[in-house]
């Protein structure tokens, strides 16, 4: 800054001498001018004229030509500072104008910048940058807060297969609907399909209970309101200020754990927050961690539910599941571990223990004289990998049993998870000889746009399906829709999660294929299972 006062300084001290220089000179040649003219017009006078009068006359004359000479020489100098203060007015009017002009691009330029730091381009609403200076607004104020951390459920496998513009106009009008919602409060998109939404004005937590369901209810029923027979659910989990933490970075973080956790219990929910799952995410790293351990020491294995032919009540097939006894953490869920495995990696090595189990089991059974089909659940994880087509016939071979005693389960949130890819690996698995089944049919987002494109040999339809049969005859006439699309398309149907004889009584009013479920016969062990079966 005084570099820059200096070089103005300078700048003005240049003018002055210039203007200085450029008066003097002007002066000096007006003075030498005139004096010569006067000194030899008086020369030419008294060299040529000889009387007085004459002389007189032309004195006189010379007069009146001194007078008409300085004019012109005013003349000629102020023309020619006119003309100089018109070009720099001119130049002057060009530079404010190019400034003006530079002023509003760089206006501009600030406030693109400024929406581009703070604002979400696609929804407009504020983003994460913002959010964290509104909150934190909030905490230097000591205002009681609620932060909602809402996720919809699945939507990127949604917007991959109805396509990217639909998944913007989808953002679009869920941003409308939770603004209209958090009118009076802060609403934010955090990234593709996650939102946030902070209440500060209430009183009671069930206050904030009922603003999330609103939210979430929002979402789900402007979401359902397409063309298409979707299934659409959100997510969210609460955090909230001071409570559970003093920080936004907390407050943040605990509200994200809550999502997860809904996730985690099955999606379309809203958890708040609590210290527990702290304790939760800890036994997460311990399950994590013992994972690889516990394949090497044998303490997984392996138990059948059986699938029953509804009319004969024979078992034609059964399901393998994956078990888990810890020597110190006791029984774990499958629920508990499997998604964890996929994080960490482990579950390739978890799969390849349940061939080697199940494949072996097969042969030992066929050697009986039992011959059965035996479903086994695959992670996404494990079926879009190099060598999963190469990995699971090395098994097979190995135990010589025929591929098409094995049935590839996959879910349906796993088959739109990447739509193409995976009808590509089924057809491959069916040329192999495997049978394919889609799993937990209607969980989800169940749309009949892919349902005709998938090459699955059986539907296995959610225990959901059938939970309120009994006693709603919309739901049973939603099960013989379902199952005569899927007969026309020449694919079994097994029913999940039978568990009442009333169940059973509407049942037999349909043309159902195969029955699974607790009524029947829960997950047995092997031992358990060969006693029931030699008994048959």
């Amino acid at each position: 800054m005084e570099l820059q006062m200096q070089n103005n300084v300078h700048q003005d001290e240049k003018k002055v001498k210039s203007a200085f220089r450029e008066s003097t000179e002007i002066t000096l040649a007006y003075f030498i001018c005139a004096y010569a003219y006067i000194w030899f017009s008086d020369w030419l006078i008294l060299e040529y004229v000889t009387d007085p009068n004459t002389a007189q006359v032309i004195q006189t004359l010379k007069g009146f030509i001194s007078l008409g000479l300085i004019g012109l020489v005013y003349y000629i100098i102020v023309y020619r500072r006119v003309k100089k203060y018109l070009s720099n007015n001119e130049q002057l009017k060009k530079v404010l104008f190019e400034l003006e002009y530079q002023n509003k691009q760089l206006t501009t330029l600030e406030e693109k910048h400024f929406n581009l730091a703070y604002f979400d381009a696609l929804t407009g609403l504020i983003n994460r940058n913002r959010l964290e200076i509104k909150v934190n607004r909030l905490i230097q104020n000591r205002t009681p807060f609620a932060l909602l951390y809402l996720d919809i459920d699945d939507f990127g496998a949604i917007n991959e297969l109805k396509g990217h513009k639909w998944g913007d106009e989808a953002l679009l009008l869920i941003a409308k609907e939770l603004t209209k919602v958090g009118k009076e409060h802060i609403v934010a998109r955090m990234s593709e399909d996650s939102f946030v939404l902070v209440f500060y004005q209430f009183e009671h937590l069930d206050e904030i209970k009922t603003l999330a369901d609103l939210s979430i209810n929002k979402v789900k029923n402007l979401m359902s309101k397409q063309s298409e027979a979707y299934f659409y659910s959100a997510s969210a989990g609460v955090a909230i200020y001071p409570d559970h933490g003093l920080v936004y970075g907390d407050i943040l973080r605990y509200a994200n754990l809550a999502l997860s956790a809904a996730k985690k219990n099955g999606k379309d929910q809203v958890v708040i927050y609590n210290t527990f799952m702290h304790e939760s995410k800890e036994r997460e790293y311990e399950i994590t961690n013992a994972i690889k351990p516990s394949l090497q020491n044998n303490e997984f294995y392996v138990v059948y539910q059986p699938i029953l032919d509804f009319k004969s009540g024979e078992i034609r097939k059964l399901e393998a599941l994956l078990r888990w006894n810890h020597p110190s953490m006791g029984y774990i869920p499958p629920n508990n571990f499997i998604y964890l495995s996929e994080i960490s990696g482990s579950i390739l090595e978890l799969t390849h223990f349940l061939y080697d189990k199940v494949f072996g089991q097969i042969k030992t059974w066929n050697e009986m004289g039992k011959h059965f089909t035996v479903d086994i659940n695959i992670s996404p994880k494990v079926l879009m990998h190099p060598t999963f087509i190469e990995d699971i016939g090395s098994y097979i071979k190995k135990h010589e049993i025929d591929h098409k005693q094995v049935i590839i389960e996959i879910t349906e949130s796993m088959a739109l998870e990447n739509i193409d890819q995976t009808i590509i690996v089924l057809k491959q698995l069916k040329e192999k000889g495997f049978l394919v089944a889609l799993d937990d049919f209607g969980s989800g987002y169940s749309s009949l746009t892919y349902f005709k494109h998938l090459p699955v040999d059986i539907i296995k339809m959610d225990k959901d399906f059938i939970a309120k049969i009994d006693k709603s005859p919309t739901e049973r006439h939603f099960l013989k829709f379902v199952l005569d699309l899927s007969h026309a398309m020449s694919k079994k149907i097994v029913l999940e999660g039978v568990e009442t004889i009333e169940q059973i009584d509407i049942l037999k009013l349909h043309d159902v294929d195969y029955v699974q479920g607790f009524y029947y016969y829960k997950p047995l062990e092997v031992s358990q299972l060969n006693e029931i079966i030699l008994s048959k």
